[in-house]
């Protein structure tokens, strides 16, 4: 079972006390407050918690000479290794260290050993001086897939996925819903606003207990 964006739509409005027509065909029979309040309660709880199934990870091949990369689309993650605390940015031979002061660098080519962030980049130090491979374990912030298993931050065609394993579809659809439900209806005092909302906690709390699995203690973004 594959949670396209067309399924999800029909989801939701086939739920009780819906107030939207369902069973549609494709995205251009979509209501703009359905298809709104699905991509928030995606970003939401899709950002929540650090879900084993957001965890990624980015290769890149370095240029002899160029110190800068693109950032991976989400937040490095940082682990124990050895009994140490690092963040899982990783060449060949091992993890590099983070430069929090590298205004003070000096200008050095090598084989990278540590890096730092800066506008939007990842800076090797040492410069390369060669060809290396760098793994960068990340949480992805994005949340969907097109057709082609592109990754994607938002689900907008009807084909459109959300990128989780089969085994946590149906906890995860479980609590998504019932919170779409809670922004379709965007009314605390509606009288069925808090029943969504204690399906979406309960389900919520389901999820957690079923996908603990990578607790990381910090990780870094963008500087």
């Amino acid at each position: 079972m594959t949670i396209t964006y067309l399924d999800l739509y029909n989801d939701i409005t086939g739920q009780a006390w819906s107030m939207f027509d369902g069973e549609v065909e494709s995205v251009e029979e979509f209501e703009k407050s359905v298809t709104t309040s699905i991509q928030k309660a995606l970003n939401t709880l899709w950002c929540s918690y650090n879900f084993p199934f957001r965890a990624k990870t980015m290769t890149f091949k370095t240029k002899n000479g160029l110190a800068a990369y693109n950032t991976p689309n989400g937040n490095i993650i940082r682990k124990r290794v050895k009994n140490k605390m690092v963040y899982a940015i990783k060449t060949d031979t091992d993890y590099l260290t983070n430069e929090p002061d590298y205004e003070t660098l000096e200008n050095m080519t090598g084989e990278p050993t540590s890096f730092y962030l800066k506008n939007d980049k990842i800076y090797l130090y040492p410069t390369p001086d060669n060809s290396y491979y760098v793994n960068v374990d990340y949480y992805t912030i994005f949340a969907a897939k097109n057709a082609h298993g592109i990754p994607k931050a938002t689900l907008v065609n009807e084909t459109d996925y959300i990128d989780i394993p089969e085994k946590y579809e149906t906890l995860f659809k479980s609590a998504l819903l019932p919170l779409a439900m809670t922004y379709a209806i965007a009314n605390e005092t509606d009288e069925n606003y808090s029943g969504y909302l204690k399906q979406y906690n309960d389900a919520y709390e389901i999820l957690l207990n079923e996908t603990k699995g990578i607790n990381i203690d910090k990780t870094i973004g963008w500087r």
